[in-house]
């Protein structure tokens, strides 16, 4: 025999050696075959959950805009006239802008809750604050009971 010859069959029993017995490497195709197809499911799960996560995404975002919607309301009716105009109370200004007080545009508009008359503030509140009762309607009142208006019309 010659030496390349043996030197190839030297080769060939080593590799054999080094290989291990035929059940490895059945075990070892086995294993690669289960780690390429957890690959492939992991893949195509991990596509799915971007999906349903941006899906849900979506989902919320839509129903806090429409619960964060400002709700539009219609202004509400003015109010009646007061049943109760007192004779012995102080008239009104023709021009409802001016303060039934002091005779002067109002500033600082506020209402009396018990009768719905606009005076400014610090004139309603000195009146009530000394008579306790609203100036036109003489109906018995608080300080508590004066409320700010921010839309004088």
């Amino acid at each position: 025999m010659d030496t390349s010859s043996r030197i190839s069959k030297i080769r060939s029993q080593e590799r054999e050696r080094l290989r291990g017995p035929p059940w490895l490497k059945t075990l070892q195709r086995v294993l690669l075959s289960c780690m390429y197809t957890t690959l492939d499911y992991a893949q195509t799960g991990l596509i799915a959950a971007v999906f349903f996560f941006k899906m849900m995404e979506w989902w919320y975002q839509s129903a806090e805009e429409r619960m964060s919607a400002p709700t539009v309301y219609p202004p509400p009716p003015s109010p009646p006239p007061p049943k109760q105009v007192a004779e012995a109370g102080i008239p009104l200004h023709p021009d409802g802008t001016i303060c039934p007080l002091c005779s002067q545009k109002r500033v600082n508009p506020s209402v009396v809750a018990v009768s719905g008359f606009v005076f400014c503030y610090p004139c309603i509140f000195r009146y009530v604050s000394q008579y306790k009762r609203c100036p036109v309607t003489l109906m018995p009142t608080t300080v508590e009971q004066i409320r700010r208006l921010f839309h004088d019309m």
